[in-house]
C-alpha cells in the first residue's frame, strides 16, 4: 500500500514537473515570436503611413526595399 501511494504521488509529481517544462518551452518560443511579428507588423504600418504622405505631396516615391539590396 504505501508503495502503491509512493508510485502514484512519484507519477503526479513527475506529470506536473513535465507540463511546467512544457509550458515554459512554449512560452519562451513564441513570446518572441509574437514580438517580432508585432514589431514588423507597426513598422510595415509605419511605412506605409509614409509613403501615404509622400504620395498626398507628390514627392519621389522611395525605391522597394529589396532593390536596395539587389
Amino acid at each position: 500500500m504505501l508503495e502503491a501511494m509512493a508510485a502514484l504521488i512519484l507519477a503526479i509529481v513527475g506529470a506536473i514537473l513535465i507540463m511546467m517544462i512544457l509550458a515554459y518551452g512554449i512560452y519562451s518560443t513564441f513570446y518572441p515570436l509574437h514580438k517580432a511579428v508585432k514589431g514588423g507588423m507597426e513598422a510595415m504600418k509605419a511605412q506605409a503611413a509614409e509613403t501615404a504622405g509622400k504620395r498626398l505631396l507628390g514627392e519621389k516615391m522611395p525605391e522597394p526595399t529589396m532593390a536596395k539590396y539587389a
